[in-house]
């Protein structure tokens, strides 16, 4: 054999070797890149538990970028194809949250978010609407809660109070029979005349929040006139119960980015709900065994109730509740105020 096919041979060799060997600078596809970054690989690393108080402010920093979007642009509908993974699991993300938008709340869209809170998009194996979830991703941020952590079968009871329609000392009663703390949310108007009942509320456990002094919608009002219908609230219930309020409920649920900042600078927490029935006309009142039937079966964790206490529906069916809901594992929490 001729040294030059020698040398052709040999070098044909070591090709295969190093070929074999798998020694070279490779570089990974884009699609291999992709498959090391998914979801699933990220919050593998993340926490599995968080505590019901932490559930909505850790979930809402997941998504920071999606909630940061333009303000001046419309809310969509929510559907289901814009939720990206249950409260549960966003709740074990642990990022930052910018704030900087609170250095400049006029700038923030002013148009109302609506309170379109529903089920109409279907519910997950949990039974939560998803809805709540796109309302949790985009809105959260702001200190805003409309579901609680839903990894715990803890539900959450809250209470408005526009105005007395002689069924609170009722309402309270069976409040204490069952040991169910509750949130009132109050308006002046309530304040003014059955401060007594705020008193009771108070001294059984029960948290007061502030639901505006006129009840109107706030988006429809300038900041100041915002702020003032929220600080006088505040400042009467400190003055004549010695009791700081930290809860917020926007009346009619009519929010938008601006009122939900402007009550986070207050250092208040906005609190929306996942439940809800018709139960606020006092003419037309619901069948009571029709809505007993309606807030059982809709039951999911991290619950937050919304009943207002001028129905005489809710009066009648309260004890039952409480001890269906507990039929079904489930447990009342007291809310977290931080």
């Amino acid at each position: 054999m001729t040294k030059l096919k020698k040398g052709a041979l040999f070098a044909l060799m070591l090709c295969g070797v190093l070929a074999f060997s798998g020694c070279g600078n490779t570089q990974q596809t884009p699609s291999t890149a992709a498959e090391t970054t998914t979801p699933e690989a990220a919050s593998s690393s993340t926490p599995e538990e968080t505590t019901p108080s932490s559930a909505a402010t850790t979930e809402s920093a997941s998504v920071t970028e999606s909630a940061a979007e333009s303000t001046t642009e419309s809310t969509p509908e929510p559907t289901t194809e814009s939720i990206t993974a249950p409260a549960s699991e966003a709740a074990t993300t642990t990022q930052a949250v910018d704030k900087s938008y609170l250095s400049n709340i006029p700038a923030l869209s002013n148009q109302s978010g609506g309170c379109g809170f529903s089920a109409a998009n279907g519910r997950d194996s949990k039974n939560v609407p998803n809805d709540m979830y796109w309302y949790v991703k985009k809105y959260g941020k702001y200190n805003a809660d409309f579901l609680q952590d839903t990894s715990k079968n803890v539900i959450y009871l809250t209470m408005d109070e526009g105005y007395e329609a002689g069924y609170t000392p009722t309402i309270l009663d069976t409040l204490k029979e069952k040991n169910v703390k509750a949130v009132f949310f109050v308006t002046k108007q309530f304040i003014d005349s059955d401060p007594e009942l705020i008193q009771r509320m108070i001294d059984e456990g029960h948290i007061i929040g502030n639901h505006t002094v006129s009840h109107k919608q706030m988006p429809t009002l300038t900041l100041d006139q915002q702020k003032e219908e929220i600080l006088t609230i505040n400042n009467m219930i400190k003055e004549q119960f010695g009791y700081d309020v930290k809860l917020f409920r926007f009346p009619e649920g009519e929010f938008s980015e601006q009122s939900l900042a402007l009550v986070e600078s207050l250092g208040m927490k906005s609190v929306f709900w996942s439940f809800s029935h018709k139960d606020f006309d006092t003419s037309a009142q619901p069948d009571p065994a029709t809505s007993l039937q309606k807030c059982l079966d809709e039951v999911h964790p991290g619950a937050i109730y919304l009943l207002h206490a001028v129905s005489s529906t809710n009066t009648q069916i309260l004890g039952d509740f409480i001890d269906g809901v507990r039929a079904k594992g489930f447990e009342f929490g007291t809310y977290p105020v931080q």
